[in-house]
């Protein structure tokens, strides 16, 4: 490096006309250190840029994915609550049907009682009536037969209205 290179002889030329080249060689090889170090400097910048503009690039990716997945999660949360709102009106659905089946087996269920209860009456009256016929006769029991006859009337009322 202790020769200018044609690029100082140029700029010493331009600089301080034909004669000075001889005159100044310590500065053109100054120059031509400077000009060395700028171009190494502007080398290593640009360099930095490229691996700053990488590593942003990068942290875009990651970023990106890390929304992209963030908004998958978000995603699935909202279909799962969906999934459990649905399975929850079905549930109260379900139960109101059961709700309703309950009520109407409970209503059909004291209606065979008061039924079974009225069979009972009419069985324990026809069964007195038979009593009452297969006794003695009709003619000494007449108060009983009456009774009998009175209450198998009854229950034969109160089932004519179950009809």
């Amino acid at each position: 490096m202790n020769t200018p290179t044609p690029r100082t002889d140029a700029a010493v030329k331009l600089t301080f006309g034909k004669g000075h080249n001889t005159v100044c060689p310590n500065f053109a090889r100054e120059l031509e250190r400077e000009l060395t170090a700028l171009t190494a400097e502007r080398d290593q910048l640009r360099d930095q840029l490229a691996a700053a503009r990488h590593r942003e690039t990068i942290a875009l990716a990651s970023w990106d994915e890390e929304r992209n997945r963030a908004l998958r999660e978000g995603a699935r949360v909202v279909e799962w609550r969906d999934r459990a709102e649905r399975a929850e009106a079905d549930e109260i659905i379900a139960l109101t049907h059961w709700n309703k089946e309950l009520k109407r087996a409970m209503k059909a269920e004291a209606e065979l009682a008061t039924e079974r209860e009225k069979v009972r009456v009419l069985r324990s009256a026809l069964e007195n009536l038979c009593d009452e016929q297969n006794g003695a006769p009709l003619e000494r029991h007449r108060d009983e037969w009456q009774l009998a006859m009175d209450e198998a009337r009854d229950a034969l009322a109160a089932t004519e209205g179950a009809k």
